[in-house]
């Protein structure tokens, strides 16, 4: 059986994880091969793979989203069964792949959200969803706060990745790259980042379980800002964009929970 192996080609999108924690390989088996996945992170990771062959069949298909459990091992992603064993063989794939599942459309919408600070604390929202200066068709809230306020987990979850080695500011769009951000996923699939910390500002590590209420920053004025606040979005992460999503917050201690307005301040009392 002649085999000839094209170049394996990963291609990575704008907010890809980092490859170490991902991978993708082949073995060969009696009857042709089959493709595995390994993924080291704490969330599932959707690929997109696009199969390159010659007398192969897919037992999977081709040109299909994939979702690999978070902290999994060889997953099996597709068999490669050898259609004519006297004709040669071509095996190549090209993948896009980034954190969580590209195919989810549902979350808990009533989910009651804890405000980002100490519990006494009052700050300004001075951006709410679609808001007036950089949220346009975007579900995202700025928390005015100075420098060095403690952010507190809005929702258990578990942290997906921590970048806190930036302290470079400005108010364009060429700073976006210099933001440091604690990422976490949910429990309902979606994902939410704690954004413009301050430089090693984290106090949690990939990997680590939060809770709602619990002390996990301290904020900054670092990267894409015009002042000194806290950046909290919530989202499905595809595998190409983020999908913002509206979310509902507890202002009052037995009142219900509510989509917080723009130019409003919030106490917490809880």
């Amino acid at each position: 059986m002649k085999i000839v192996i094209l170049f394996l080609l990963g291609l990575v999108s704008v907010e890809m994880f980092s490859q170490k924690n991902f991978e993708l390989y082949h073995e060969e088996t009696e009857n042709g091969f089959v493709i595995h996945a390994d993924n080291d992170e704490h969330s599932p990771v959707s690929v997109l793979m696009n199969f390159r062959l010659e007398n192969l069949e897919s037992s999977n298909g081709n040109n299909k989203v994939f979702v690999v459990p978070a902290r999994t091992k060889k997953f099996m992603i597709s068999n490669l069964t050898v259609i004519d064993r006297k004709k040669r063989i071509k095996l190549g794939y090209e993948s896009t792949y980034n954190h969580g599942n590209h195919n989810l459309e549902k979350y808990d919408t009533d989910y009651e959200y804890h405000l980002p600070f100490k519990k006494g604390a009052t700050f300004w929202l001075s951006q709410g969803y679609n808001g007036a200066i950089s949220h346009q068709n975007e579900y995202a809230l700025d928390f005015k706060m100075p420098v060095g306020t403690g952010i507190y987990a809005a929702r258990d979850a578990v942290v997906i990745q921590v970048e806190e080695s930036f302290e470079k500011s400005c108010t364009t769009s060429e700073c976006a790259k210099f933001n440091n951000f604690i990422l976490v996923y949910h429990s309902d699939g979606t994902f939410a980042e704690y954004t413009h910390i301050k430089k090693n500002g984290s106090k949690v590590e990939e990997g680590d379980t939060i809770k709602k209420g619990q002390l996990i920053g301290s904020s900054g004025d670092v990267g894409w800002a015009t002042g000194p606040h806290l950046h909290f979005v919530v989202f499905f992460q595809k595998l190409k964009e983020r999908v913002t999503l509206k979310t509902k917050f507890l202002t009052e201690k037995g009142k219900k929970p509510i989509t917080l307005t723009e130019k409003v301040q919030y106490t917490r009392d809880y």
